[in-house]
């Protein structure tokens, strides 16, 4: 839990993501005395994060418990029957923590001292985001005595309701400053594509995503009307063929770990060619799971999903339509119109039919959520939604002698070591308090 200023950006340098020039040059004049970095570069080190948080360990881990993906060799096989220990989760801790969320405080403080309200924005949007995550993942996590090791060596637990309102509240004042501005404009590239995404439609499409983790629909569907309004406006990490640079799920089943991570006979698979019904018929996806998958394989083939150069969606236009569905429906609104606006997306994307829906009620809902498993493989929002509708879709268990999938991610070995606070040991299938 501490925070070290030697490590700002210059554990971006080994990050194995992008080449970040923009974010690293010129700021070692002198490696053996740096201590701080401007804001500004600070920045992208929160951000590098966001995009490692999403798409990385721990998004494998959502994906493979949510049955999208098939861990198949060595320690994945054993993650497929869901054998994790608290060390497997260090990482990801660290990362949301000590490389992320302290470093966005980091730049939030430069922010501040300039006078410079966007890096303040742009560095609580980042914040949020990763306190969202553990929020979600965990329950119960430090949060305001979190990133002061001198001052709280050993920072309390929090509840996990008041971190998502504290969560809320951070969103709040970034969509304040951020005002109108651009991703691609400011404090967003290279990490993010330069597309059209404005940072405060996507800090309103974070808060509906909370909100709904929350269980509070009202609060998400009236955020997900606000938030991401086009397909190009989505948050999307930026990757290229150059080492260093590639989609991280490439640099996982290619690079690094060959065969550990497939989709043999998972259910994704298994929706997409048929095997498995759909809820709502779609032809269409006989084209995109072309896209996905290669045989059994992630389709890491130029063009392919999951290519070296492929974006990873952090925040997109598809789940917050899809989010503004499933709150309409819980809430006696519209929810037809934004999923077949989804539906209509879909089939310009992939070709094919996406048909239409006509459905209501309980069928309607199970619709979107299917849609949603299907349209975001690898996101940890997949392994939220099953959590918090108590596995509504049917999503086959796989470890042996269960009787649900996780519902949480193990307290890493490094906070029962090291801070006299932790709570405690929880089991994996214990649900995370607002799930219970």
């Amino acid at each position: 839990m501490k925070t070290i200023k030697t490590y700002i950006l210059l554990f971006a340098l080994g990050f194995s993501l992008f080449s970040c020039s923009n974010y690293t040059d010129g700021i070692n004049e002198n490696p053996n005395t740096f201590t701080s970095a401007p804001g500004n570069l600070i920045i992208g080190q929160a951000e590098l994060t966001v995009v490692k948080i999403s798409s990385s360990n721990s998004s494998r881990y959502g994906g493979i418990f949510t049955d999208q993906f098939t861990g198949s060799e060595r320690q994945y096989e054993t993650v497929n029957n869901y054998g994790v220990v608290a060390g497997d989760f260090n990482d990801a801790w660290g990362d949301l923590y000590t490389f992320g969320a302290a470093q966005a405080r980091l730049a939030n403080d430069s922010g501040v001292e300039a006078d410079d309200l966007l890096l303040v924005g742009v560095s609580q949007v980042m914040e949020a985001l990763l306190m969202g995550e553990a929020a979600a993942l965990w329950g119960d996590v430090p949060y305001s005595t979190a990133f002061d090791y001198t001052t709280n060596p050993d920072p309390t637990y929090e509840s996990q309701e008041s971190v998502l309102e504290a969560v809320q509240n951070l969103l709040d004042n970034a969509i304040n400053n951020v005002g109108d501005a651009a991703v691609a404009s400011v404090y967003g590239q290279p990490v993010f594509v330069g597309n059209s995404a404005k940072w405060a439609e996507v800090a309103h499409s974070l808060k509906a995503r909370y909100y709904l983790v929350a269980k509070d629909y009202t609060n998400a569907l009236s955020q997900a009307q606000q938030g991401i309004s086009s397909a190009s406006g989505s948050l999307l990490s930026s990757h290229t063929d150059a080492t260093g640079s590639r989609n991280m799920y490439y640099q996982f089943v290619i690079v690094d770990r060959s065969g550990y991570l497939t989709v043999t006979d998972s259910n994704l698979q298994k929706l997409l060619d048929g095997r498995r019904a759909r809820l709502l018929e779609t032809p269409g996806d006989a084209n995109r799971i072309t896209a996905y998958f290669d045989g059994n394989e992630l389709n890491t083939n130029d063009g392919g999903d999951y290519s070296p150069d492929a974006t990873f969606p952090i925040v997109s236009w598809v789940e917050t339509k899809l989010i503004e569905a499933e709150a309409a429906q819980r809430t006696s609104g519209d929810a037809t119109t934004p999923f077949n606006e989804v539906r209509d997306y879909l089939a310009a994307t992939y070709g094919g039919d996406f048909p239409h829906s006509a459905a209501s009620g309980g069928d309607l809902l199970a619709q979107i959520l299917e849609e949603k498993y299907i349209s975001l493989p690898g996101s940890l929002q997949v392994f939220h939604d099953t959590r918090r509708t108590n596995n509504l879709l049917g999503v086959p268990i796989k470890g042996t002698g269960y009787s649900t999938i996780p519902q949480r991610f193990y307290y890493p070995q490094v906070e029962i070591n090291a801070n006299e606070n932790f709570p405690g040991l929880i089991d994996l299938f214990e649900p995370t308090p607002i799930n219970k």
